[in-house]
């Protein structure tokens, strides 16, 4: 039964792998796409930003409504409609219908962000432990850069007769996504005998312990100011601040990798006992960063912020989420978990529909939503870290 367990627990973890690169073939590319068809980026930022909604309130269906066994095959569901939507993305690239390019835009950005949360879901119907979700963790991250390399090193190059551009990586996003259905569809599933979701019990315990409503607002707050400036990262670095794609993909790509290697040290070397001093390393520098961008307007000054972003994204993410999460009681956490990922969401949305809004206005406007919003922010976060106390 344990062999049985393990071999279960290595196919979800394999289909993982492979859908992790469908998402880091195409994903950081998908701005890009929208754009060479004749998408502006307003209308790409709106885009966006609805998908990002369209997965909270399917992801919240899919929660209080869905038991595990469904959720498998909701899952598949949402992995073929990803897969037909992408392929008709493929048909439609070049010929300048930008009405269909956005609607199947929507729903193939929406369909990818749910998959991605309707992992572990699936991997608690096994097993429930840290060491699962940090291989859980560690798949998705490592098979996302593998990805994102891949076509990174191949994006204009021509192989076959044919030239690597940004509608081949939506053609290996649908090939990988196939290959992810594929090992997904064999993966048995027990029926699931867990009691119903008791959305009234949830509230009530919610309601007596507000400090996790605090948390979620904070957690919109921040995804807020990262959408307002990284919500369309490519389309920055290649219009804005005028670099080619391959410079800005290995941007990224590196800079992701030392954030990841930084968050290990961090955790281990560099954690500081007061918190304090933790938030204003994570969001403090940030807001320093910003009024020097609204100050100088400087290209280099922005280049330079995007940067540290794109370094500290990791690290210090013990602040608020693990430590949340790890005082709930165990049978709300699984919910707060998808809560934090919809407020996520949430968050990042009406981010970068204020990053679509200025983009094009200048850098000194540009930085100016994620200043506002960071300085509320901060001091948000000082009160949220006094009250963290009420929970030990």
């Amino acid at each position: 039964m344990q062999n049985v367990k393990k071999n279960r627990i290595s196919l979800l973890l394999f289909f993982l792998a492979l859908f992790g690169l469908s998402v880091g073939v195409f994903d950081n590319y998908r701005e890009l796409w929208m754009s060479t068809n004749g998408l502006q980026t307003v209308s790409i930022s709106h885009v966006i930003s609805i998908s990002y909604i369209i997965t909270v309130l399917v992801l919240f269906y899919f929660t209080i409504r869905t038991s595990l066994d469904k959720l498998k095959w909701g899952t598949c569901i949402a992995l073929v409609l990803n897969m037909i939507s992408g392929a008709i993305l493929i048909y439609l690239n070049g010929t300048g219908n930008t009405f269909w390019i956005k609607f199947l835009m929507f729903f193939n950005i929406a369909f990818s962000q749910l998959i991605l949360a309707s992992v572990y879901p699936l991997i608690t119907s096994f097993e429930k432990n840290d060491v699962l979700y940090t291989k859980k963790d560690m798949v998705e991250t490592l098979f996302n850069k593998l990805g994102f390399l891949f076509v990174a090193i191949l994006l204009g190059k021509t192989i076959f007769h044919t030239i690597i551009n940004y509608n081949i990586c939506l053609l290996l996003s649908v090939f990988f996504n196939f290959l992810a259905f594929g090992v997904l569809v064999a993966i048995p599933i027990e029926n699931s005998k867990e009691s119903k979701f008791d959305l009234k019990k949830t509230l009530t315990y919610f309601n007596k312990n507000k400090i996790f409503y605090q948390f979620l607002f904070g957690n919109i707050l921040s995804e807020m100011i990262w959408g307002a400036v990284l919500g369309m990262p490519m389309l920055l670095l290649t219009k804005n601040l005028e670099f080619d794609s391959t410079f800005a993909s290995f941007l990224i790509l590196g800079l992701g990798i030392a954030s990841s290697l930084l968050s290990m040290l961090t955790v281990k070397y560099f954690r500081f006992k007061n918190d304090r001093y933790n938030l204003f390393i994570k969001f403090g520098i940030r807001i320093f960063f910003y009024f020097l961008v609204f100050i100088t307007a400087n290209p280099f000054v922005l280049y330079f912020t995007i940067m540290f972003l794109l370094i500290f994204e990791q690290p210090y993410g013990f602040l608020f989420n693990g430590y949340f999460i790890n005082h709930i009681k165990e049978e709300y956490s699984l919910f707060l978990t998808t809560l934090r990922y919809c407020s996520s969401l949430i968050g990042r949305a009406i981010g970068t529909f204020f990053c679509g809004l200025v983009f094009n206005m200048g850098f000194r406007i540009y930085i100016l939503p994620a200043l506002i919003i960071g300085i509320i922010h901060y001091f948000f976060a000082c009160n949220l870290i006094k009250k963290k106390e009420t929970l030990k």
